[in-house]
């Protein structure tokens, strides 16, 4: 497994966020597109119904002006005005021709074509402002060129203009639900993009990001709970997994059984070998001792040569059985240290677990050590297991002990140490 660095971390987490806040930026340029077409659109379709509305309006107000009422002089000059400005915006749109699709090639057609749109709407504005052009005293029944104006926007707006305009606001309603449709297909496109790429960034950023990170999270839990030296489980994690062990003993009323393991004279093989020499004596045990349990006895080491089996299981009588094979297996194996070899033997104590008292754990420990203490009295390399209530011993089990320094008693020549 390569490993993952906090650079490298950052580093993908920038490209996937970067992928997801472009998309997400392409997405919003898109909508806001949108949202602009919509709404130029509906304005269009607007003003080009109004064309046909101002077309009325000014024909009528004309007709009231010849009628003599000065009154609609200005409101007829407005819309006018407002009809002249429209058809410069609805005719500049119809002239554009690069891109056109067919809807807008109908409406160049309609304004500039056979349809001459554009040319009626020119000569109802010329008949609408010379309408308007005519001073007061021009108006009036008889007057001709006024005759004129009015018939002009008669046919007009209720002629091939009105119908022209009703064709006009037909096709922008059609160009506009066509660019709704694409950016509804871009739209739909962009969100297919972002859902593949947050698939790819799953796949093959997050996935593999987070499956490292568990193995080195494991990797950590794993070395927060064995012994560095040694692998088997440190006093901590020991004691954690004991008590659960214990209070599932006690929910099931089963037997439960712990021996505490001490290297005999191991400060001699650290003072005559060097501590190096002591560090392949505890990785040797530990390995035995691991080797000799079940798959649910729980190996620990407890302090600098001490080691502590939790028997699941187990009686007393059983306990005893697998600390004398253990003792006997450690006794019986060679232990090599700077080309020489060592011959190492464990005192044990052995006790039951009480499953009445609430701190089994607490409890146990005490009584094994207790027990470890009577091993090491009684010369060593032995088992002492715990069968009742007895007197602390360890200002017996302290008193000093000569260290010789003959090949025999450092087990230089193979023999047995103490």
């Amino acid at each position: 497994m390569s490993q993952v660095t906090p650079r490298s971390l950052t580093l993908r987490y920038v490209v996937a966020l970067g992928l997801i806040a472009l998309l997400s930026i392409v997405s919003h340029f898109v909508l806001t597109e949108t949202l602009r077409a919509n709404e130029g659109g509906a304005a269009i379709i607007n003003m080009s119904g109004r064309q046909r509305m101002l077309s009325q309006r000014i024909s009528a107000l004309a007709d009231d002006l010849h009628r003599g009422d000065e009154e609609v002089r200005e409101p007829l000059v407005t819309a006018v005005r407002q009809f002249a400005d429209a058809h410069r915006v609805l005719a500049g749109l119809a002239s554009r021709q690069e891109g056109a699709t067919v809807a807008e090639r109908r409406l160049y057609d309609i304004y500039y074509g056979p349809g001459e749109i554009d040319r009626l709407a020119r000569r109802f504005l010329d008949a609408a402002e010379a309408e308007v052009a005519l001073p007061q005293e021009g108006h009036g029944p008889a007057a001709a060129d006024e005759i004129g104006n009015l018939r002009n926007l008669s046919i007009l707006s209720r002629g091939p203009l009105l119908a022209g305009l009703e064709e006009v606001v037909a096709i922008h309603q059609s160009v506009s639900e066509v660019r709704a449709q694409q950016m509804e297909r871009i739209q739909w496109g962009i969100l297919a993009i972002v859902l593949l790429t947050l698939a790819f960034e799953v796949l093959f950023i997050f996935r593999p990001m987070v499956r490292r990170i568990s193995e080195y999270v494991g990797q950590l839990l794993d070395l927060a709970d064995h012994d560095y030296l040694t692998g088997v489980l440190n006093r901590r994690a020991f004691t954690a997994l004991a008590e659960a062990e214990i209070q599932r003993a006690r929910r099931h009323d089963r037997p439960m059984s712990l021996l505490l393991l001490d290297v005999d004279r191991f400060k001699q093989v650290n003072d005559f070998h060097g501590h190096l020499a002591g560090d392949e004596v505890l990785c040797g045990v530990a390995q035995i001792l691991d080797m000799q349990g079940r798959r649910e006895d729980l190996v620990g080491r407890i302090g600098g040569e001490e080691f502590a089996i939790l028997l699941p299981e187990t009686s007393l009588a059983g306990a005893i059985d697998v600390a004398d094979r253990v003792r006997e297996t450690v006794a019986g194996e060679p232990f090599m240290a700077a080309g020489k070899a060592l011959s190492i033997t464990l005192s044990v104590g052995v006790t039951e677990v009480d499953r009445t008292s609430p701190c089994g754990v607490v409890t146990a420990m005490a009584r094994a050590d207790q027990m470890l203490y009577h091993a090491k009295s009684a010369g060593r390399n032995c088992v002492r297991p715990f069968r009742g209530s007895i007197l602390p011993i360890r200002n017996a089990a302290k008193r000093s002990e000569p260290v010789l320094a003959d090949s025999r008693v450092l087990g230089a020549s193979g023999e047995g140490i103490g």
